[in-house]
């Protein structure tokens, strides 16, 4: 390689390839192959700037307005609640996720929907295991796109997270942002949480934040992430509502709802969970392959997108 051609690449490397929202840039896109560990978001301290990180998402239906917030967590797997992707769930022709972060590299930063996989146990409009593994057809392209960690931690009271969102749940106060926001919120506990609520039950699975007190500070988009340092601890489920912040949030525990969304993948890679056919179904029956035999499996339902035939 020659002296102008190097210059050129570095040219490349050091100006038209800096992000449009400062971020990590990484040397190329993600693969089907690319290994987790090799793209994961490196908490606030790996971003330059008021990007928030590759991995947050956003999901597009078909008429290509918003439908949910999401978090990119493999090659072809994106993290959402099921309660705000059920009802999109028999429409997907045309559907999208879509990056949050771009670089002047970038051609697209999108993927088409392939199938959503739901937790047997999920009942619409209810608490309980409201989470939902988005199934791509290709992974989401972008120089700054990558993935976040599974929650580790256990979520406890007084804790404080961060959720993001564009304010589609806050339009009788406050226009949509076209770019994400976030605030910080504090965890409470169950007790305070069906205090607030005047309900004696809160899912297993959900965890309870105190909303902000102005309106227009609350964020609470269906589907959008709820992290703790550089984990995913949440995603927003059902049952709030920013006009009335008087009520706690609601968020899926993704701690509480990590095995289903393993298994998940696990199903996937040893090809158990079919892409989907021309054919809508539900698929109720679990993975033939059982991928912890000594412990009950978790069942997923799969629901199928029916191609456009012209």
């Amino acid at each position: 390689m020659g002296l102008s051609n190097i210059w050129l690449l570095v040219s490349c490397l050091l100006w038209t390839c800096l992000p449009q929202s400062q971020g990590t840039v990484y040397p190329r896109d993600i693969l089907l192959k690319t290994p987790k560990f090799r793209r994961v978001w490196g908490g606030v301290q790996s971003n330059t700037g008021p990007n928030f990180g590759g991995w947050l998402l956003r999901i597009l239906n078909g008429d290509g307005n918003f439908a949910c917030g999401a978090a990119y967590y493999a090659p072809l797997l994106v993290i959402t609640s099921a309660n705000c992707i059920y009802p999109y769930r028999n429409s997907l022709e045309g559907a999208t996720v879509e990056g949050t972060a771009f670089s002047e590299c970038d051609r697209e930063n999108y993927a088409d929907i392939d199938s959503i996989q739901f937790p047997e146990k999920f009942v619409y409009q209810k608490l309980y295991m409201d989470v939902a593994v988005v199934r791509l057809r290709d992974p989401v392209r972008g120089r700054l796109t990558e993935f976040i960690r599974l929650c580790t931690v256990k979520v406890q009271p007084k804790m404080q997270m961060v959720v993001f969102g564009w304010g589609f749940d806050n339009t009788e106060v406050e226009i949509p942002s076209s770019d994400p926001r976030n605030v910080t919120v504090t965890i409470i506990s169950v007790k305070e949480c069906r205090q607030k609520f005047k309900s004696p039950k809160i899912a297993s699975t959900s965890v309870c934040a105190k909303q902000p007190k102005n309106p227009k500070q609350c964020l609470y988009d269906g589907g959008s992430p709820l992290i703790y340092e550089r984990e995913l601890c949440g995603v927003v489920s059902f049952g709030s509502h920013c006009i009335d912040t008087s009520k706690p949030g609601m968020y899926t525990n993704i701690r509480r709802v990590k095995r289903f969304i393993t298994e998940t993948e696990e199903a996937i890679n040893a090809g158990d969970v079919f892409r989907s056919t021309k054919v809508v179904k539900e698929k109720k029956k679990p993975p033939k392959k059982t991928i912890k035999p000594k412990s009950k499996p978790v069942k997923i339902r799969t629901v199928m997108v029916e191609p456009l035939v012209c």
